[in-house]
């Protein structure tokens, strides 16, 4: 009788635990699977005569930085943006082509649109830089400080 009672009570046993821990087990999951996607590429290095390699935006317009920034919030709004227009993107992930050394990122515009940065200073481009190649806003005072173009070792 006691045989029978312990094997009752081990089939129970089992009958009730069995099932639930292998559904009480949660799948493992991996960072891997939920990989991020690439970065929109939106600049690329061109050679300047003068300046050497310099940051470009994809379609060879010349980039800027603005001493007075001195981190990735813009300090250029209003008139100095309208002479010196931030370079804007739709993607918060962002790099470069050929740009090995340095690092690209977004930051967010009191407009809420996103302005790229490079090394956490934002980029913008020059009103009167035209066409590609252009580096005209090239150590201009403008507005209190500094602009020069990105250069690239």
């Amino acid at each position: 009788m006691r045989t029978l009672i312990t094997s009752l009570a081990t089939a129970l046993l089992i009958a009730s635990c069995g099932g639930a821990a292998t559904n009480a087990s949660p799948t493992p999951t991996s960072a891997a699977a939920t990989a991020a996607p690439s970065p929109t590429i939106v600049a690329k290095i061109a050679i300047d005569a003068t300046l050497g390699k310099i940051l470009v935006d994809k379609n060879g317009m010349t980039l800027y930085q603005w001493a007075k920034d001195t981190d990735a919030s813009s300090q250029c709004y209003d008139q100095c943006a309208t002479f010196w227009p931030p370079f804007t993107v739709t993607a918060a992930s962002v790099a470069a082509d050929g740009v090995t050394t340095g690092k690209f990122g977004t930051s967010t515009r009191k407009d809420g649109a996103l302005q790229v940065t490079f090394n956490s200073h934002p980029l913008y481009f020059y009103a009167r830089d035209t066409a590609p190649g252009m580096a005209n806003g090239n150590g201009s005072t403008g507005f209190g400080a500094v602009w020069t173009v990105v250069q690239i070792q």
